[in-house]
């Protein structure tokens, strides 16, 4: 049986236009090709007064969208290219609005090609979403008149297009060019330190440095130390931006120098102080400075001088060629710089200067933390900020696991060598079974050394004889490689032989050491480094030290005898451990709640108050801790910590607070 359905009607009456869609939403497209542009007299034209055009048409103010995320992008850009017009299409892809408005059509597109302008038509038709302008409203999807409105706004966009090419590029971009070949100013970023003289005539007389540059003070004086500084440091760029960022020259706010009278100045410098919340530069925007001939007077276009002595410098050429040798690969003129000096920004130090010893057990200290490695001896480095040695987890893919201060453990492995000492020269059989276990054990040892090296010698007779009778290119190649491996092997092997043979020194070592260590043992703070060292290695066979979690170490010596002595430790002041999730949730707790910087100092006693603003601002982010600080001096300084306060020194006599000063919270460096 055949269903009959009603006839299709057209909805749009094909010889009048459609009304507009008032009951749908309407998104007001607004678009700037520069920032420059921005607060000019068309963005109230396509802001302000087409809102109001609209609610004149009939739209609440609820129902119209503003899109402006386009503001200073080009229109020649592809859709995707630009956040304001990809979410215009979304909203007409997703069908929620029913009008995209406009000052403009050139507000959409300059497209030459018209390859993005034809998407947009294509998606306005199929989901039927007119375009407004105040001059006409475009209905791509009208039965009659649509490929009309498609050819007009086509048009527009052909035309948008065609400005830009021939008016804008052609002619004003000419006169640009001219202008800066003549060393002035012709819309660019205004550098630091440096403002534009508008005014044409002085005193009824041309003016020379019309649309040049001429000194803006304060900001000149702030440029001139970021020099001296950088020098001062000796070219360490980092360490020049860092001391800029934490004890200034700061940039004084723009709002509190205003700008004389026929002079003009614009800048996009944001960057504030994690220390002081004040204005500064970047590390990259310092380089920039440091290298920029502009303030030597010179003047650059397209990275070329094209004006000598344009206008004032603020800089002495001596201190900028000192910046711009050791930052710039080229000279002014282009060519490779020969007074080039690579900048170190970190230059090793005199092994001499260091303050604390070398670990007491380097070599003797393993751990069972590595993923698939049971025993891993930790390597030994000297730590900068710490000022001293530490002990490291190195992985298989040569990156550190985690590191532990030397102080700290050869701390702990003296007390437990201190304790069997105690215990051995009370115990006659633990004497007895020390002086063994360290025979038997250097004999063993000494027994598979010697095997080894055999086996090696008969493999590098056997490769000699192979060489003999071969005489393939490759097989021969592979054999001496061969043989070169296996010298190394026996290098290796000697040497380890010729230690454990000098190792049967430990038993004379505790045999003559009897005697006498029981005053060892009452002086023991006495007794050399190497003096201990060697009483370690007459008694145990190695330490381990092992990571359970964040704020705990478990170190342990393992005896000859075979026993095993483990001490659990947790963190200590001075000592990098991480801080637990309670500690944390603490510190957030308290700034989020706008606790001063006492009490905070006060809650954890051993950081700075520089280790607090950085953990927080690395866990947290910095706009939490700036909501709680912003505008509040702190009392006291980046490195102070509580028992440096006038409040600690107060209460000094509590029994409390004093015992709070030993805290165990350590410096914090962040991961880079």
């Amino acid at each position: 049986m055949p269903k009959y359905r009603k006839p299709q009607t057209n909805p749009i009456d094909p010889y009048k236009s459609q009304p507009l869609p008032l009951g749908r939403p309407i998104a007001v497209y607004y678009r700037q090709s520069s920032e420059g542009q921005v607060g000019n007299i068309s963005t109230t034209l396509q802001t302000v007064d087409m809102v109001e055009h609209l609610m004149r048409q009939g739209w609440e103010r609820s129902q119209i969208l503003m899109i402006d995320s386009d503001a200073g992008v080009s229109g020649t850009k592809k859709i995707h290219e630009r956040e304001g017009l990809s979410e215009v299409m979304a909203l007409i892809k997703e069908k929620k609005i029913g009008v995209v408005a406009s000052q403009d059509v050139d507000r959409f597109f300059r497209d030459m090609a018209q390859i993005e302008t034809n998407i947009f038509i294509e998606a306005c038709r199929e989901h039927n979403v007119q375009v407004l302008t105040p001059t006409f409203i475009y209905d791509f999807a009208h039965p009659t008149q649509g490929r009309y409105h498609i050819q007009m706004f086509r048009e527009q966009v052909q035309r948008a297009a065609d400005y830009l090419e021939f008016f804008i590029k052609g002619r004003l971009f000419n006169a640009r060019e001219y202008l800066n070949m003549q060393g002035q100013w012709t819309g660019t970023p205004i550098i630091l330190g440096y403002m534009i003289d508008n005014r044409r005539q002085v005193n009824g007389l041309n003016n020379p440095n019309f649309r040049k540059y001429v000194r803006y003070e304060p900001y000149c004086d702030v440029v001139l130390e970021y020099y001296q500084l950088y020098k001062q440091f000796n070219g360490n760029l980092k360490r020049t931006w860092e001391h800029i960022e934490e004890f200034g020259p700061f940039i004084p706010e723009f709002e509190a120098n205003p700008i004389p009278p026929g002079f003009f100045f614009h800048t996009k410098i944001r960057k504030r102080s994690r220390y002081t919340d004040k204005l500064i530069i970047s590390q990259y925007a310092l380089k920039q400075i440091l290298t920029n001939a502009v303030y030597i007077g010179h003047w650059a276009h397209n990275g070329v001088i094209v004006q000598r002595h344009n206008h004032e410098a603020i800089i002495p050429l001596d201190l900028f060629t000192y910046a711009f040798n050791r930052l710039s690969m080229t000279t002014l003129e282009g060519d490779p710089n020969p007074e080039y000096a690579r900048q170190r920004p970190w230059v090793r130090h005199d092994k001499a200067s260091r303050t604390s010893p070398p670990p007491t057990y380097a070599g003797a200290v393993y751990s069972n933390d590595t993923p698939g490695i049971p025993l891993r001896r930790l390597s030994t480095n000297w730590q900068m900020k710490a000022n001293c040695y530490a002990y490291a987890l190195i992985g298989k893919d040569v990156k550190r696991i985690w590191y532990m201060m030397s102080p700290f453990v050869d701390r702990t492995i003296d007390a437990l060598l201190l304790e069997r000492l105690k215990a051995t020269t009370i115990d006659e059989a633990a004497w007895e079974q020390a002086v063994a276990s360290s025979q038997k054990n250097s004999h063993g040892e000494i027994r598979r050394l010697q095997n080894a090296l055999r086996n090696t010698e008969d493999a590098q007779r056997g490769i000699v004889e192979n060489l003999k009778m071969i005489s393939h290119p490759d097989l021969v190649k592979q054999l001496q490689e061969s043989y070169i491996a296996n010298e190394h092997q026996l290098e290796r092997l000697r040497v380890e032989l010729s230690h454990v043979q000098a190792d049967k020194g430990h038993r004379r070592l505790l045999l003559e050491a009897r005697p006498v260590l029981e005053m060892v043992v009452a002086r023991w703070d006495e007794v050399a480094r190497e003096d201990r060292r060697e009483l370690f290695d007459a008694f145990a066979e190695r330490a381990i030290v092992n990571r359970p979690d964040y704020i705990t170490r478990t170190i342990g010596v393992i005896w000859r005898d075979g026993t095993e002595t483990t001490r659990t430790m947790h963190r200590e002041a001075r000592y990098q451990f991480a801080w637990s999730d309670a500690e944390y949730a603490r510190l957030r707790e308290m700034v989020q709640s706008g606790a001063d910087q006492v009490a905070l100092l006060r809650a954890f006693p051993g950081a700075s108050w520089r280790t607090l603003r950085e953990l927080f601002v690395y866990h947290f982010g910095i706009d939490a801790w700036r909501a709680a600080y912003k505008g509040k001096k702190s009392k006291y300084g980046a490195r102070v910590q509580w028992n440096q306060t006038e409040e600690y020194r107060t209460a000094i006599n509590d029994t409390e607070y004093a015992a709070s000063a030993t805290g165990s919270y350590p410096l914090y460096f962040p991961p880079r």
